[in-house]
């Protein structure tokens, strides 16, 4: 059996290649998160409650800056390399990748350039941790698109591993070894600009290394290099815009409580919900592990019309979501306080109740099941931005409420309470459009029609 397995897995065929990939793509991310959530436990003990808290908030301004300066290019460029090698357009795939980061550079310098006005006016002193943070990672601004892109180039090229390994990878790796290696170096210890700038120079590293993994993928000898025309270069940028839109919404929907808190709140209290914002992510890895490995298999039965199959490995994945995030939750319900304060600090064992909430929400929320990537992976992805840009402004608005009445515990019972909606919208829609019931509902129905079934007749002689 062993020996017919890997026989099978060394194929170059169609099966074998996306089973390595998605094992891989699995892999990395578990990987990734486990190595930024060592992450998160050294910036919280560095810097402290508050110290993390003004990080955070700079992290998030950035982010924000940086989603123009992106503009949806990295979508865009998977999108049009994948397309030009199947054609074998080396030329092709030299044109896109050299007018994206010719665009992405000219956006993130307008973007630096309008960022750094708007944080002179609105710091009259300059002199601010916030500020100095700020200007710390401001390069990030130019860094990450760049890197990203390059990472969408060796994506397109279908090198799924290395496309994504500079970024998951080899950045919160680069930035655990510069932590680490400036809390021994710097003689007064962490300060938010500091691990900014060191968290810049780990950036520069995983753009540097996927600039090298790109560039090796390449042929060197493609004729000579050709610009793309002005109505290329119009429709690129016009479907660059769409894809804009919804990575802004993404973007915004996992930065907006920072940045609320920042604007009601103490910067303690930020880098408390910080803490159990990050660690929730960590107990809600199999949603996103399900989503990854299972959405290819859902276009392949739908596209085969094969609707009960779907329907039962959609109730399944549901029943394993909710089944995953609660064991992995079920600790922190018992002494998270005492988990929370021994790993990060006593400062963050207060961060226990948003963590509960946050997690809880995601138990929640899988009871729906994957409707979004049944949807998406099913050609109805329209139909998720619109639910996805309704439940950010009911995000906006819960968010400055909650937060007035319960503080940062406010702040998690709002993305709860939206991500719950969300998915009920998209169960919803995957009913009513694909004809699938993904609840656990469906799951639980399912299993009890087939315990009955075989269960013996009591009138059979």
């Amino acid at each position: 059996m062993l020996q017919r397995l890997r026989a099978y897995f060394s194929h170059d065929g169609f099966g074998p290649t996306l089973v390595r990939a998605l094992a891989g793509s699995a892999g990395i991310r578990i990987v990734g998160m486990g190595l930024g959530f060592l992450v998160g436990v050294q910036l919280a003990r560095g810097l402290g409650s508050a110290g993390y808290g003004i990080y955070g908030l700079a992290m998030s301004i950035i982010s924000m800056v940086s989603i123009p300066a992106e503009f949806g290019l990295p979508q865009l460029v998977t999108r049009e390399v994948a397309a030009a090698h199947a054609r074998n357009d080396w030329a092709s795939v030299r044109m896109v990748l050299r007018w994206a980061c010719r665009t992405a550079a000219a956006l993130s310098c307008a973007a630096m350039a309008i960022g750094a006005v708007v944080v002179t006016w609105k710091f009259e002193d300059l002199q601010t941790p916030l500020a100095y943070a700020l200007a710390a990672g401001a390069l990030a601004v130019f860094l990450m698109p760049l890197g990203n892109i390059y990472g969408a180039g060796l994506r397109g090229l279908h090198q799924m591993m290395s496309g994504q390994a500079p970024e998951i990878l080899l950045r919160p790796a680069c930035y655990s070894a510069l932590l680490l290696f400036g809390s021994l170096a710097l003689p007064n210890g962490l300060s938010p600009h500091a691990a900014m700038a060191l968290q810049v120079l780990a950036i520069g590293c995983s753009v540097g290394v996927a600039y090298l993994l790109l560039s090796k993928k390449l042929p060197h000898h493609v004729g000579s290099l050709i610009s793309p025309s002005v109505a290329q270069s119009r429709r690129w940028l016009h479907s660059s815009w769409s894809m804009a839109l919804t990575e802004a919404m993404r973007v915004l929907h996992g930065n907006i409580s920072i940045l609320m808190l920042g604007a009601m709140l103490t910067p303690a209290l930020v880098g408390t919900f910080r803490v159990g914002s990050s660690t929730s992510a960590l107990l809600t890895m199999p949603i996103s592990l399900i989503h990854i490995v299972l959405a290819p298999t859902f276009t392949k039965l739908y596209t085969s019309h094969d609707i009960a199959k779907l329907q039962r490995l959609a109730g399944l994945s549901s029943l394993a979501m909710v089944a995953g995030v609660t064991l992995l939750t079920l600790p922190f319900l018992i002494g998270g306080e005492q988990l929370l304060g021994s790993v990060f600090g006593q400062d963050f064992k207060d961060a226990n109740t948003a963590l509960l909430l946050l997690s809880l929400g995601s138990v929640a929320g899988s009871i729906f099941g994957p409707g979004a990537t049944l949807l998406n992976m099913t050609g109805h992805e329209r139909r998720v931005a619109r639910s996805f840009a309704t439940s950010l402004i009911v995000l906006c608005i819960l968010t400055p409420c909650l937060i007035i009445i319960m503080g940062i515990n406010g702040a998690a019972l709002a993305n709860a309470i939206t991500f719950v909606i969300w998915s009920a919208m998209m169960w919803q829609d995957a009913r009513n459009i694909l004809g699938v019931d993904a609840s656990i509902a469906s799951a639980l129905k399912n299993q009890k029609w087939r315990a009955s079934k075989h269960q013996p007749n009591a009138n059979d002689d």
